[in-house]
């Protein structure tokens, strides 16, 4: 045991040596290669950059100035609700779109007969529904509130249920399609918040 001990203590003590050497050298060498001493100087070293407004080269180091190297996010851009306080009061109407409702949102298509409306309306948040039946074709009514909701800026929501919706900050819109004996019939599920 002794003689295992006294071995690790020289290996130990060579590793030190070692260590010390090669910290000493390295020194020696980068001063004579005629690396700066960090205390000699007390302003930092300058190195070459860019030319301002260089023009972008294949393998250039330069960037276009629009890109960003800052390393952040992009700002978000603000939105507002596309329904503002005070809300209505809740409601129901049939055969009739029920007061305050938000037809420039989710209004029935031309020529549709609005079977019930209502809004349901509580702190900043709103619910509304909407149905309605119209000769128009399944896919045309879908593409009329595709085309209002994406102008509005809200993004497609993927249902699991096969009916369409978009979403916004604030607000949620759902259309669901169906086919009668007496036409085709619609109805519009939407949530709004004002903030």
């Amino acid at each position: 045991m002794k003689v295992v001990l006294t071995a690790a203590g020289a290996l130990v003590a060579v590793g030190i040596m070692v260590a010390i050497w090669l910290f000493a050298s390295a020194g020696t060498s980068a001063r004579s290669s005629g690396s700066p001493d960090a205390s000699a100087s007390s302003s930092p070293a300058s190195t070459a950059g860019p030319v301002p407004g260089a023009t972008p080269t294949s393998g250039s180091e330069v960037l276009p100035p629009t890109a960003t190297t800052t390393g952040r996010l992009p700002s978000l851009e603000s939105t507002t609700p596309l329904v503002s306080g005070p809300l209505p009061e809740s409601g129901t109407s049939e055969g009739a779109l029920v007061e305050g409702f938000p037809s420039e949102v989710m209004g029935e298509i031309e020529g549709s007969e609005v079977l019930s409306s209502s809004i349901a309306a509580a702190g900043d948040t709103m619910q509304v529904t909407l149905v309605a039946r119209t000769d128009a074709t399944p896919e045309s009514i879908r593409s009329h509130y595709t085309e209002l909701w994406t102008s509005l800026g809200l993004s497609e929501a993927t249902m699991s249920d096969g009916n369409l919706g978009y979403v916004g900050p604030y607000e949620s819109l759902t259309l669901a399609v169906s086919t009668s004996g007496t036409g085709i019939q619609y109805s519009i599920y939407g949530v709004f918040r004002t903030k």
